[in-house]
């Protein structure tokens, strides 16, 4: 699977390539215990931290060529608990190339190091001795191999598609809805004959799923892939039609249908059992994400931001009471290292937000730093006293 490359001149987050060929093998081979530590292998120095290696490319590559492997004619019992780890895998990878890709277009701009200064490079990240090899990493060289390994990953969009495609029309895995999930993290940088057949397995896993958890799936794979989800505001399911309201930011149907969900944000956190890949976390959050980044008025989603703002901790400051409390007070600039003055003539919806946060028990009295920054940035004191004394007579010390 790996005989192809030239792993001395290839590296991951720690050293050069050149152990990652045998977890390669063990991705096929019997040894379960060799599995495992290969999956280890492949999070932690091939996609470290969701970061794009030189040696990244050419392992989804051999990743990709395992999901063929176990969708074919192998054992289906070993098939079936290989199968999820492997298309989880290619998902990370493709959510870390579609991020990536934001920031590097192609590699065009980057100049390759020539092949003197590319053996220097690898020889001395070889080094017995740890300082030298540090040495290397600080080097222009490895930034430019960094960037380079972006579009090289990219590279790989068709036969990773293909090996993904082979398993949906597979039955050696009975759920598909990570694969799905897979299929549109890559489909975006594919061939056209590839975006075709990508389409059109996920139209046809649309047409037959009848689970939940496989029907969000399908409408999150399909309007990631730029298809008309519309249809599905008008679904039975109140996770289906949020799923379609993510992919539609210009519609007020779909805007209302995320303000609706919200009420409910303790319900929305349990909609699933086998999560969307997309919908990282707690639901609520993506689905908050979505509603922010929309042309509304805070009024407008006030019901959703006191249901929120009753369920949260200090720990989700920086996912959904945080970024309302920014939405309730736009006017407020913030400039690190300043604190805002407090807001003034603060209006009915805000008030009605604010004594929600007053209420919650668990957003107070914690050493939790991004609470006590969430109210900063708004001209506000992480003082649960201050802001009940500004609700009731309109000051607080400052």
């Amino acid at each position: 699977m790996s005989e192809t490359y030239n792993w001395d001149r290839l590296f991951h987050a720690y050293a050069l390539a050149t152990d990652t060929p045998a977890h390669l093998e063990a991705l096929v081979g019997p040894d379960e215990t060799a599995f495992s530590t290969a999956m280890e292998h492949l999070y932690s120095a091939v996609l470290h931290q969701g970061t794009i290696y030189p040696a990244t490319g050419p392992a989804v590559a051999a990743v990709a060529q395992a999901v063929s492997f176990w969708s074919g004619d192998a054992d289906r019992r070993t098939a079936s608990t290989r199968l999820p780890a492997l298309v989880d895998f290619l998902d990370a990878a493709g959510d870390s190339l579609t991020q990536a890709g934001e920031l590097f277009a192609d590699g065009a701009e980057v100049v390759p190091p020539s092949a003197e200064k590319e053996r220097e490079f690898f020889e001395t990240l070889a080094s017995d001795d740890e300082e030298e090899a540090e040495e290397a990493w600080e080097s222009p060289v490895a930034g430019a191999l960094m960037t380079l390994a972006v579009p090289a990953l990219r590279q790989h969009t068709d036969p990773v598609l293909e090996g993904l495609l082979q398993l949906m029309e597979s039955d050696a895995l009975g759920h598909k809805a990570e694969t799905v999930s897979a299929l549109a993290r890559w489909n975006g940088t594919a061939t056209s004959p590839y975006r075709h057949r990508v389409a059109a397995a996920q139209s046809a896993f649309a047409d037959s799923a009848t689970e939940r958890d496989d029907r969000a799936a399908a409408v999150l794979a399909l309007g990631t892939a730029g298809a008309d989800v519309s249809g599905w505001l008008a679904d039975a399911d109140p996770a289906i039609r949020a799923c379609a309201a993510l992919h539609l930011p210009s519609s007020g149907q779909a805007t209302e249908e995320l303000v609706r969900a919200l009420t409910q944000p303790e319900e929305v956190d349990q909609w699933f059992e086998r999560k969307p890949n997309s919908l990282r976390m707690h639901v609520r959050f993506t689905l908050l994400n979505s509603l922010l980044q929309r042309d509304t008025t805070f009024a407008a989603i006030l019901p959703a931001a006191v249901a929120i703002a009753q369920l949260s901790t200090a720990y989700t400051a920086d996912s959904d009471w945080g970024p309302l409390l920014r939405a309730a007070f736009p006017e407020v600039e913030f400039v690190p290292g300043e604190y805002p003055p407090v807001p003034e003539n603060i209006g009915a919806p805000q008030r009605q937000l604010l004594a929600a946060l007053v209420a919650n028990e668990k957003l107070w009295g914690t050493n939790i730093g991004n609470a006590g920054l969430a109210l900063m940035r708004v001209g506000l004191p992480y003082d649960r006293h201050a802001i009940t004394l500004l609700l009731n007579d309109g000051t607080v010390d400052e």
